[in-house]
């Protein structure tokens, strides 16, 4: 019923788009909802190869993409987000969390979310549905469905959850501080998992891909479910920075906490470039993991170089190649190759 609703709100934003109707007083009146909003379709495919598993897979998706605003008069009542993606994987030799095994579809939704706008100055909102969690540089770099990603999945066990959030920005810093299932992409019942997250940083005017000078701290503390079952629990304090200097961007994330009671240490950190018309992305990043295991401490680390060509609003392609220099426990390094054709219109 969720995704049906979904469904039918897009397709009258499109309708309102294609018949290009000005508004009148009469059709305006007091009330004026969802009139600034933008609805998007998005389809992209992957093709990855994994040298541990010695074969090619492949990842399609198509999806639905909305924004809007619900205003009156006077202001913003709500922002509202959308997007609601079906997806196939086709051999994939490492396998995606909300698929199950190397080959299957699904129907999921990606950042669904109603942001109530509690005071004009939007120093004060309420945030209710999926999100992404409010942690480290995921709170202001957009990086849903592209291949350069920051640390949410493998640092805090998930990106996105259910769940409700109090967040704002005032003159000198932002706010939000969550509390969600603990479930990641599907809502379940078993158990009692839950996340509570939160960051304040340098304010900023939106989430972006390009990125923007900002700074802060984050905090989090969690029993996730796990998707083999069971509860894991994690809890992490961290900080985050990204400067720019004309087109070359440092980007760094670390963190220390606990996995399942294990002390842990994270850290990322990216150098890119970018050119004049922000068409060309290449990045480097790298990671590194020390963990306690059994008494003794153990690390892990990785590079990847990427690279984004998007010449216009609808089109993208990406590449991005990782070595894993060493892993947990001895397990053998891995080299994975991705490719990505990305079309929004």
């Amino acid at each position: 019923m969720r995704f049906a609703l979904g469904f039918k709100w897009l397709l009258i934003c499109h309708a309102a788009v294609a018949s290009d109707v000005t508004l009148t007083e009469e059709t305006n009146g007091h009330w004026r909802d969802f009139l600034n909003y933008q609805a998007t379709a998005d389809f992209y495919t992957r093709a990855i190869h994994s040298d541990r598993h010695e074969q090619w897979g492949g990842e399609f998706v198509a999806g639905l993409d909305a924004y809007g605003k619900w205003s009156n008069q006077n202001r913003d009542i709500a922002t509202i987000v959308l997007q609601v993606y079906a997806g196939r994987i086709e051999n994939h030799p490492l396998g995606i969390p909300v698929y199950e095994g190397g080959n299957d579809w699904d129907l999921f939704a990606k950042i669904t979310s109603v942001n109530f706008h509690l005071s004009p100055t939007r120093r004060f909102n309420v945030k209710l549905g999926h999100f992404e969690i409010p942690y480290g540089l995921e709170a202001s770099i957009n990086s849903n469905g592209t291949l350069r990603q920051f640390s949410h999945p493998s640092n805090l066990g998930q990106k996105l959850d259910w769940g409700a959030t109090i967040n704002g920005t005032f003159p000198t810093f932002q706010y939000e501080v969550g509390l969600s299932r603990g479930s990641g992409m599907d809502y379940h019942s078993k158990g009692n998992p839950y996340a509570l997250s939160g960051r304040i940083g340098t304010p900023i005017d939106t989430e972006n891909f390009w990125g923007t000078s900002s700074y802060g701290v984050s905090f989090y503390q969690a029993e996730l479910l796990r998707p083999t079952g069971g509860i894991q629990d994690r809890w992490r304090i961290g900080v985050d920075g990204q400067h720019y200097m004309g087109p070359i961007g440092l980007l760094g994330e670390a963190s220390i906490g606990e996995t399942a009671g294990q002390d842990t240490v994270n850290l990322l950190a990216e150098i890119n470039a970018s050119n004049a018309r922000e068409t060309i992305l290449v990045y480097n990043q790298f990671r590194w993991i020390r963990q306690r295991t059994a008494g003794a401490w153990d690390e892990s680390g990785s590079s990847a170089i990427g690279v984004r060509y998007a010449p216009d609003n609808h089109w993208a392609f990406s590449t991005q190649f990782t070595q894993e220099l060493w892993q947990l426990e001895g397990i053998p390094t891995n080299q994975v190759f991705l490719m990505q054709l990305r079309y929004r219109f």
